[in-house]
């Protein structure tokens, strides 16, 4: 079956093409298990030069152990089609990925590159946003929109910044609230260091109310009790 996002001409499909480690395994019920279609931003400025698809896949299977990249769609700023941002179709939405822990057997995982606590959306990607969105609904592929912190176990986390509702109706960027000053590091991401356990990580991040039960949630592949030096958690 060929979807109607799949038609958008900006669209270009990486499915398989990307840094792969196996496979992600079947949704139950293939894309009609699919409920939520989950909002991210990558938290790298878009001026970085490992905000592309090949770092964020190198990431995900190399560093985190993940089988492939996390995210179904990924949305590029900084490759425009006809006035329109790239949209990369990165993972089968038949597939259960890696981007919204205990949510990821119902959650679409859609995800636009750019730091947005500082960059801002403009005109290009919101177009895409607005053609992707539109076109899901057209399929009948989920039936809720929420941001990663507005899921289960995520409300510690700073993502996505941007109002993905308001993306859906905006057509000028400079009307999408940002914040202004960037923060100090980036929050969401922490790499064991040596006697590490998930209750002293969420001691040290107790400003952020994050909690054991939030790093359990988030991380539902890792066992708090084999944790490894150097790996790196949500």
């Amino acid at each position: 079956m060929t979807y109607s996002f799949e038609k958008l001409p900006q669209l270009i499909d990486k499915r398989g093409k990307l840094v792969h480690n196996g496979w992600y395994g079947k949704r139950k019920n293939g894309v009609n298990s699919i409920t939520t279609r989950v909002w991210h931003h990558s938290l790298t400025k878009l001026s970085a030069g490992g905000s592309k698809i090949e770092s964020l896949a190198d990431f995900h299977v190399r560093t985190n152990g993940w089988p492939e990249i996390a995210y179904h769609l990924i949305i590029d700023p900084k490759h425009v089609v006809n006035g329109k941002a790239t949209i990369y179709y990165c993972v089968d939405i038949s597939k259960r990925s890696y981007h919204v822990g205990n949510s990821n057997k119902i959650g679409l995982g859609i995800y636009v590159i750019g730091d947005y606590r500082t960059d801002q959306l403009d005109t290009p990607t919101l177009k895409s946003i607005q053609d992707l969105h539109a076109a899901l609904i057209k399929d009948g592929i989920g039936k809720y929109d929420k941001a990663h912190n507005e899921m289960p176990g995520y409300s510690w986390k700073d993502c996505c910044v941007y109002s993905y509702q308001k993306a859906f109706k905006e057509t000028l960027a400079d009307n999408l609230p940002v914040k202004g000053t960037e923060p100090e590091e980036v929050p969401g991401l922490y790499t064991i260091q040596e006697g590490d356990t998930f209750w002293s990580i969420a001691l040290k991040e107790k400003k952020d109310g994050l909690t054991v039960e939030n790093l359990i949630a988030a991380n539902p592949d890792v066992k708090p009790t084999q944790l490894k030096v150097g790996q790196t958690n949500c």
